[in-house]
């Protein structure tokens, strides 16, 4: 039997769970994985919703989407969150989503002129917990699935963000296609902000 006192004990099992319930309720269950209106469609369409700069977060492209986005969140996530408390850390994920969904827009139209598609995922705010955990725990050694090799954090995270701006850039992604890639850079970008302010 799930002990559902202990499995939403936190803020960051807690954003985790409801996620998951969101793809598997509404994205599966409801829609049969046709759009839902809670992507982030670009606002030079007539399909943009404010709100979608919240809600796409909370939606993924596909199971393997979802897993890696929800391993990076519980395993960066709760690390942050015990050193910030639930509040700030909620709030720090929260902006960093919606940073990544706005500055993503904004190259989109002012520095490629293209209008894209629905966009899903957590993955800018995802980037943003990896800055502020680099940040906080430069020397911590992190270990991959695909590169059995510790990696301290202070190199993997440039390292990661320099693959992707070279992606965004060329085309070509190690990662594979239909990336927003400079939602990654934007949520990066905006955790390292946060991380400093929250400094002070």
């Amino acid at each position: 039997m799930i002990d559902f006192k202990v499995l939403l004990s936190s803020t960051t099992n807690r954003l985790v769970f409801i996620t998951v319930l969101v793809n598997v309720v509404v994205q599966q269950a409801l829609y049969a994985g046709a759009l839902t209106g809670l992507e982030m469609f670009s606002w030079q369409t007539r399909y943009f919703q404010p709100w979608q700069l919240l809600t796409h977060m909370f939606l993924h492209g596909g199971w393997a989407h979802l897993a890696f986005n929800m391993i990076g969140l519980w395993s960066f996530g709760r690390v942050v969150e015990n050193v910030w408390g639930a509040k700030r850390f909620l709030i720090f994920y929260l902006v960093c989503g919606v940073g990544a969904a706005i500055i993503s827009q904004l190259v989109d139209q002012f520095v490629f002129n293209q209008v894209y598609g629905a966009s899903v995922g957590a993955s800018g705010a995802i980037y943003g917990l990896l800055v502020a955990f680099a940040l906080m725990f430069p020397n911590f050694k992190i270990i991959l699935i695909f590169l059995p090799v510790p990696i301290a954090a202070k190199y993997f995270v440039p390292v990661l963000l320099l693959i992707d701006l070279s992606a965004g850039f060329t085309g070509f992604s190690i990662f594979g296609q239909n990336i927003a890639h400079f939602a990654h850079l934007g949520g990066a970008l905006i955790g390292f902000v946060m991380v400093q302010i929250y400094r002070r």
